[in-house]
């Protein structure tokens, strides 16, 4: 899978391994650097912190019970 199409789960991301192709970095989602705001959209980008090469993106998880809108993400 191309590394630009990979959404990681909020839920399980800091465990999640990552490897980065640029430079080699080997680690946890925890040791990424997390770059964006879920204000614009849904999605975070997940960065090397090595080199900043881009590995993928962190999905939000609804933070709402299923019968409320989220206002980050709006209705289902």
């Amino acid at each position: 899978m191309n590394p630009k199409e990979k959404i990681y789960n909020q839920a399980t991301f800091d465990e999640e391994h990552l490897a980065c192709p640029h430079c080699g970095w080997d680690g946890t989602g925890a040791e990424a650097y997390v770059a964006g705001f879920y204000g614009i959209t849904k999605y975070k980008e997940v960065l090397c912190p090595k080199c900043n090469e881009y590995l993928g993106n962190l999905s939000r998880e609804r933070s709402f019970g299923d019968d409320r809108l989220d206002t980050q993400i709006g209705p289902r």
